[in-house]
């Protein structure tokens, strides 16, 4: 079986699609005199195909080969960052730069649905959380590292098209890892109708389990994903964080915080029922958004408290992907966990942009606060009805 540190890398593209407009873009949007919800906007741009991509899964789970999906993918993103560090932010262009930053979201649930056919195939089963924990730190160390160094190299080069290029050869690298992995088997055999219902199939009989409905909800709830985490860089000058400040806290320092979250989620998922992991989790991140709202505006409490709760969201995403993962087991795993994720993502879609209005008419008190009531709102909701559930 292959470790699964290898699919940190694989996946690190697809968190760097979300990284580099959140973080860049973000920061770029705000100084070109944009306000905070159109920064919000980007991100909500990158993050809507994530709602959606179930639809589309089974076009991954049926057609090219998975590694094949990965390489075509891959391009797609390279030249998506290639564009965005290359054409100047500004109101004129921020239509087209959304358009790209769609574009590239789309390809890049290409490189999900091959990475998590490919996991299930080439990872022993008692690591699957562990798995989910390495997977999910390439993705969040793209968000966080792979954003901030994005910023940082469009800063500092002489030229913006320069930070694309980095940004692009890194990406095409991330296609070495696959030289070492096994091919799995298509799904089922015969006419493609006959494979679709199959695949179809595979997902009824899962959300047939009580265990796979419940689950199903608890990743619908818009909890776990970090809203404030995408717009940290658009509000860093409230903490007065200078730009090689955000650029250091949220790309090497978050990077570090990420780490440890996925890898610690990880671990912690393979301990403790699934479910219950992912719950806490969540709970830990609304924890933090409440002492962010209640910290000091200074640097370093922008630092410290940032960090920790970018730990809390790589612990959250390792929990989600290790639940939808073990309730994957068998055929058309893209679909499954696409469903899973899908449901995260439109139960939290809204969230970051309601963020961004939520500060522009109310501060950053508004757009913490109306956080912390939404988790807890939603850990509540969880509690009763799976308490209803299971007795």
């Amino acid at each position: 079986m292959s470790h699964p540190a290898l699919f940190g890398i694989l996946y690190f593209p697809y968190g760097l699609m979300v990284g580099v407009p959140a973080v860049m873009l973000g920061w770029l949007a705000t100084r070109a005199g944009l306000p905070v919800s159109a920064a919000a906007t980007i991100v909500g741009i990158a993050f809507a195909p994530a709602a959606f991509k179930f639809l589309w899964a089974p076009v991954g789970d049926l057609t090219l080969t998975r590694k094949r999906w990965y390489v075509l993918a891959n391009a797609c993103c390279a030249a998506a960052f290639f564009a965005m560090c290359t054409i100047p932010m500004s109101a004129r262009t921020l239509p087209v730069l959304t358009a790209i930053v769609l574009a590239g979201a789309v390809a890049a649930t290409f490189i999900a649905f091959a990475l998590q056919g490919l996991l299930l195939y080439n990872c022993d089963p008692a690591m699957l959380g562990r798995a989910a924990g390495f997977y999910q730190t390439g993705n969040m160390v793209g968000q966080t590292l792979g954003g901030g160094a994005a910023l940082y190299l469009v800063r500092h080069l002489p030229a913006p098209w320069m930070a694309g290029a980095v940004l692009a050869v890194v990406v095409v690298a991330c296609n070495l890892p696959l030289l070492v992995l096994r091919e799995p088997p298509r799904v089922g055999t015969g006419r493609l109708g006959d494979r679709v219902r199959e695949v179809w199939g595979e997902l009824a009989a899962m959300l047939r389990q009580v265990d796979g409905r419940l689950a199903l909800l608890l990743a619908f709830l818009p909890i776990g994903t970090g809203n404030a985490q995408f717009l940290f860089s658009a509000v860093a000058a409230e903490w007065n964080a200078g730009p090689d400040v955000v650029s250091l806290v949220l790309g090497l320092v978050a990077g570090v915080a990420i780490t440890l979250g996925t890898l610690g989620g990880g671990w912690f998922t393979d301990r403790v029922p699934h479910r219950r992991a992912y719950f806490l989790a969540c709970a830990a991140q609304g924890v933090l958004a409440l002492v962010l709202l209640f910290s000091p505006r200074e640097p370093w409490a922008f630092a410290v408290v940032t960090a920790s709760y970018t730990a809390t969201l790589g612990s959250c995403t390792a929990a989600l992907t290790g639940m939808a993962l073990a309730l994957a087991k068998g055929g058309a795993a893209s679909t499954k966990v696409s469903l899973f994720i899908a449901f995260n993502t439109l139960g939290s879609l809204g969230l970051v942009k309601g963020a961004g209005w939520a500060h522009d008419a109310w501060g950053m008190t508004g757009m913490l606060g109306a956080e912390v009531a939404t988790v807890t709102v939603a850990l509540l909701v969880f509690h009763v009805v799976s308490r209803r559930v299971l007795t």
